[in-house]
């Protein structure tokens, strides 16, 4: 059986790449295709060293480029590949390209996705792919199925991610004696609208001589952030047991602040999009959306605090019995088209 992927940004690297492990040790033939943008490629070649990996379109931060490299290029590029290799089935996390290639050439596409505020992108998916999925924050329908957990969840479970404790240290950090903080960029897709380096427009407020580790997507605005800081360089090893370790997250993605929510972290979203996926966590107190600056109260009074560390076990072990094992939930949808 021949199956492709198609991966846009980091979030949906970590996504598959538990899946694509089972799948190619159980015989399959995985192939990755990813995007061409910023560190995309070179963490895509880390993560993935054993798969067949194939760039397919670009996106350099403009709308023409994410328009014409990004999507209709890339429509073209996949519907080639695709009559070429000759797939049984192909699997995204909202590929608009990919899905019209699908169609075009008559085989399955099911695809993850968990932003049902992308209303127009939900709707074209929707009449592409054979199935979408998402978190239990949608109606179901003819072609809109849901999964009992977030996306995230499906290489954060204590089932699927054991935190190495000697990954803050190599780092020169000592474990809950840091802050982790992510700073996306506002020339992606997703962050078009929201305020340029949210982060860095409050950065110096933050209570004075915090250990403070800066995940920086835009490296030329390194410049606005205190000195003291760290800028980690791409790509990051095991970047998960550095949040898991951290005091607190704070991050301008939402993606980001998801995860360390979920690693039973403090987790602060200063960013400007309202979305369901968000709400779960909030409802449950893991996750603050406080946009820019209205967050630095929290994150303040935040740091006053000894780390909880039996919390952290104790959230994490609370949803381990609540939701679904995503990677084996993706892997029972794909075995249905097997011929």
């Amino acid at each position: 059986m021949k199956i492709l992927f198609d991966i846009k940004h980091p979030a949906q690297l970590n996504l598959f790449k538990g899946l694509t492990n089972e799948l190619q040790e159980e015989n399959w033939d995985v192939t990755i295709c990813y995007l061409q943008r910023g560190k995309l490629p070179n963490i895509i070649k880390r993560e993935y060293p054993n798969f067949q990996l194939v760039p397919v379109g670009s996106s350099h931060g403009t709308r023409w480029s994410i328009l014409w490299n990004g999507n209709i290029k890339r429509t073209l590029a996949f519907l080639d590949l695709i009559k070429k290799e000759n797939y049984n089935i192909c699997v995204a996390a909202s590929s608009i390209p990919l899905a019209l290639a699908c169609k075009i050439a008559g085989i399955p596409i099911i695809q993850f996705y968990d932003d049902p505020e992308r209303k127009q992108v939900n709707q074209i998916n929707a009449s592409l792919s054979t199935q979408l999925f998402f978190p239990p924050i949608v109606k179901k329908n003819h072609k809109v199925s849901v999964f009992n957990c977030l996306k995230e969840w499906s290489y954060l479970s204590p089932k699927r991610f054991h935190p190495a404790e000697d990954i803050p240290a190599k780092h020169g950090l000592t474990p809950y004696d840091y802050i982790f903080i992510r700073e996306v960029s506002n020339k992606s897709f997703n962050y078009y609208n929201q305020q340029d380096g949210i982060v860095g427009s409050f950065a110096g407020q933050i209570q004075a001589n915090t250990k403070v580790i800066l995940s920086l997507e835009d490296k030329s605005m390194a410049g606005r952030y205190p000195k003291h800081w760290t800028i980690l360089q791409e790509p990051v090893e095991d970047i998960h047991s550095l949040i898991y370790y951290s005091r607190m997250m704070i991050s301008s993605g939402d993606s980001m602040a998801r995860e360390g929510a979920m690693l039973g972290v403090p987790s602060v979203y200063c960013g400007i999009r309202n979305m369901k996926a968000n709400d779960l966590l909030m409802q449950s107190g893991m996750l603050e959306h406080l946009p820019a600056e209205t967050a630095l109260t929290f994150i303040n009074k935040t740091l006053q605090k000894k780390f909880d560390v039996e919390n952290q076990t104790r959230v994490r072990n609370k949803l381990l019995d609540q939701w679904d094992d995503m990677t084996a939930f993706m892997k029972e949808q794909i075995n249905r088209y097997k011929s």
